[in-house]
């Protein structure tokens, strides 16, 4: 009876990796070579293999603009449910401490996002911006991803923190990117 549950441990073992080789093999090497020098390669796969652009990228820099793009779209629809929050609100006393904290962070996140893709032609400098203001934006994590969502909060706050938290995920991923790209750049 032993060696049947152990017969079947090692089919699901055999069988989960297979699984796990044919969602990375689905990848072209151009996503698979740069997710790996990250901190979340699976996340990264993941993320880019959905992009139809992504797959067709041959070097780091529109693979770390691709990425850019999902974490300025998860700010974008935070920033417009908190903007619609705030105006709901607005004449009926201070907004919740949390609500007001994602909005502060959302909006720093939006705005530095805002610069890189209005940025000039200089692609170094664009990049360089960038990654200063991650490297200390990823230093001190803002009160929004520490402490929020708490209880008092509704479902309209706990969403609005939802969607910095899954940005904040991703900036660990999008900073080695564009090391990567500073790196092949110096």
């Amino acid at each position: 009876m032993a060696a049947v549950g152990l017969l079947v441990l090692v089919g699901l073992q055999v069988v989960g990796g297979w699984v796990a080789a044919q969602e990375a093999g689905d990848a072209p090497a151009s996503i698979v070579g740069p997710c790996s020098r990250t901190g979340d390669k699976k996340a990264c796969v993941e993320l880019l293999s959905g992009i139809p652009e992504a797959r067709k990228a041959t070097t780091v820099g529109p693979l770390a603009e691709l990425y850019l793009r999902a974490i300025a779209n998860h700010t974008t629809e935070a920033k417009a449910m908190a903007t619609k929050l705030l105006a709901t609100m607005k004449g009926k006393g201070v907004p919740p401490v949390c609500l007001q904290q994602c909005t502060a962070s959302v909006d720093t996140l939006s705005n530095a996002l805002a610069a890189f893709f209005s940025a000039s032609a200089d692609v170094n400098k664009k990049y360089r911006d960038l990654d200063g203001f991650l490297v200390s934006f990823l230093k001190q994590p803002p009160i929004c991803m520490s402490a929020c969502p708490i209880r008092s909060c509704d479902i309209e706050e706990v969403t609005i923190a939802d969607k910095f938290h899954q940005a904040w995920k991703m900036l660990g991923v999008a900073h080695d990117l564009i090391t990567q790209i500073l790196g092949t750049k110096s």
